[in-house]
């Protein structure tokens, strides 16, 4: 960020006057940047017996110690060129004397994806570690598998158990079950389901959702789009646009359709999950809406590869890297586009049936809740912009300022009249020297708050927006839930099932034997009906099961807010820094101005 302003960082060697000053404190002390998150994506994960088993012939055939020879000598047998190789064992190495059991498991990690015709490289990892292709190895041997998958995981330097993984995941998450202003509220359970706890009280679980830290890290980009410099079409002409991606290293042409069908399919195939927001149609009249379109459709591209399950999307993969035409893509493909499948049995983990139920209960408080923080955040964005518009006019009015300050280059002496009384003096030439040199002061002073109001605009007010988006999301996703319901359909469904019961049961008392045709007929109805009611139930569980995981994942956005603000007031305390460097020169200068008024006459 830094660099927008142009200037000596503060916080660099050149801030403390010497030489031997250390280099400046990162951004986010006790945070992990980009290249250390990526290194960090393997350590939760359950990593294949191969994987142990090649570093335990890699470590005894280098005396204990792996060298990058030794990774080198390992990555031959994934037969994969040379040139892949070593650039895998580049990436791998951290810098140090030997490579440790990370470095070693990132680098098969990769060599896996390359084997696969993947991009080989952290992010790649990163965004594929959810569903890593399984890696081949030339005479490794993996051992017996272990009833326990959590021994493998022990093994390959990843959590001890799931219950400690969880709970340093999802440190701060809270209770789930119901709202500041929600009471606890039971129901009819159906059968098959859980039961409340003591009093109705549930205590609070995590919910079985993936907690992988970079789907939160809303500043992370992996898609960069731009204009593409031919148009489309035969005789209506469209923009296309240019779809880079580094963790697919592929880039694509696409057009507006193009994402507008991806963001319909996705709520047609997940509609009861969060999903990004893409920008509105419309026609580009100018650049500026041209260039809103492609900051919204980045945002958009961005959130889709942020969410794990996403990742693995067949069609999701086919936009960002089939570089054919997305809609004959679409034609040929025979991609699944159909609602998907969603297991309630094991989805819901250890969570208590219990508590997901109070828990989608209590949605109209969630909603609520969101609509605030809807709010909130919309504020907090339109504040943001007008400090970047007044920092903006300030370093305007600053400059316009300085420049009446310049003394022009006019002829020292008039062309008629006494030289005795033109002649300039020795203060007045003093006097519009400094001038000059405050002026460039001040003009340092006003580029610091210009670089500093598009600071404000570009990342701090950028970064809300994409959390403001997330919160769109959740709420158009309740609103979707509450269209969706089930409820009332099955109260009726059980109803009509009741009332046939009962008409059964009294054409059984009335005629036990002369009506046998209108009795078949009952149970047909009540067979149908119950297998309807059951359909009702089935969804209604995917649905209240759904929210559960998606109100954990929403919540867990706020953990980006710790980011946000230490960015922002970083950003502030260079530029004050800055700009109080500039004031002090400033002040120096005007105390070099001349004060005795006798020296502007003589």
């Amino acid at each position: 960020m830094s660099d927008l302003y142009d200037i000596l960082d503060p916080w660099g060697p050149a801030a403390s006057g010497s030489a031997s000053a250390g280099p400046a404190p990162p951004l986010l002390a006790g945070s992990a940047g980009p290249e250390e998150l990526a290194r960090q994506s393997l350590d939760r994960v359950v990593l294949p017996p191969v994987y142990a088993a090649a570093y335990a012939e890699a470590l005894a055939a280098g005396g204990g110690r792996i060298t990058r020879d030794t990774l080198q000598s390992t990555l031959a047998r994934a037969r994969l060129p040379r040139h892949i190789t070593g650039q895998i064992v580049l990436a791998a190495d951290a810098g140090n004397d030997a490579l440790t059991q990370r470095d070693f498991n990132l680098a098969l990690a990769m060599a896996a994806l390359a084997q696969k015709n993947m991009s080989p490289t952290l992010e790649g990892i990163m965004f594929h570690k959810d569903a890593l292709p399984l890696l081949e190895l030339d005479g490794v041997e993996a051992p017996a598998a272990s009833d326990d998958p959590w021994l493998s995981a022990a093994a390959n330097g990843g959590a001890a158990g799931p219950d400690a993984a969880a709970a340093a995941a999802t440190a701060g998450l809270g209770s789930l079950a119901l709202g500041p202003d929600s009471a606890a509220k039971e129901r009819p359970l159906s059968p098959g389901r859980g039961a409340l706890g003591t009093a109705g009280a549930v205590a609070a679980t995590v919910p079985n959702i993936s907690l992988d830290a970079a789907q939160w890290r809303l500043d992370l980009e992996d898609v960069s789009i731009k204009e593409a410099a031919e148009k489309g079409g035969i005789v209506f002409k469209h923009t296309n646009y240019e779809v880079t991606t580094r963790s697919f290293s592929s880039m694509v042409v696409r057009r507006y359709n193009d994402f507008s069908w991806m963001s319909d399919y996705l709520v047609k195939r997940y509609p009861y999950r969060m999903h990004a927001n893409i920008p509105p149609k419309g026609f580009p009249v100018d650049r500026r809406f041209l260039d809103n379109r492609i900051k919204g459709l980045t945002r958009f591209a961005c959130a889709i590869l942020r969410t794990p399950f996403l990742q693995r999307d067949a069609i999701v993969i086919q936009f960002f890297t089939n570089t054919d035409e997305f809609t004959h893509v679409l034609r040929v493909g025979n991609l699944d586009t159909d609602v998907e499948e969603i297991d309630v049995d094991s989805e819901v983990g250890a969570t208590p049936w219990a508590e997901v139920q109070q828990t989608y209960d209590a949605l109209a408080d969630f909603y609520r809740q969101v609509a605030q923080d809807e709010d909130k955040y919309r504020a907090q964005i339109q504040a943001l912009e007008k400090i970047a518009r007044y920092e903006r006019a300030i370093g305007d009015e600053l400059c316009a300022y300085s420049d009446t300050m310049r003394v022009a280059n006019a002829p020292r002496e008039s062309v008629s009249g006494s030289r005795k009384f033109h002649a300039v003096p020795a203060a007045k030439r003093a006097l519009d020297g400094a001038l000059n040199e405050l002026s460039m002061s001040l003009s340092d002073v006003s580029l610091l708050e210009k670089s500093h109001g598009e600071v404000l605009k570009s990342v701090s007010a950028e970064h809300l927006r994409r959390l403001y988006d997330a919160v769109v999301s959740m709420k158009l996703m309740m609103d979707r839930m509450r269209l969706m319901d089930k409820r009332k359909p099955i109260e009726r469904a059980r109803e009509r099932i009741d009332a046939l019961r009962k008409q059964l049961a009294q054409v059984a008392a009335d005629a036990p034997a002369a009506d046998r045709a209108s009795t078949e007929r009952l149970e047909r109805q009540v067979a149908d009906e119950s297998a309807e009611l059951d359909l009702l139930e089935r969804e209604q569980r995917r649905i209240e099961l759904r929210f559960h995981q998606e109100l954990a994942r929403y919540r867990c956005y706020e953990c980006f807010l710790h980011r946000h603000y230490r960015t922002f007031v970083d950003a502030h305390i260079k530029h004050h820094t800055l700009a109080l460097d500039a004031w002090r020169q400033a002040l120096a200068t005007a105390a070099e101005l001349p004060a005795e008024p006798r020296g502007f006459i003589l």
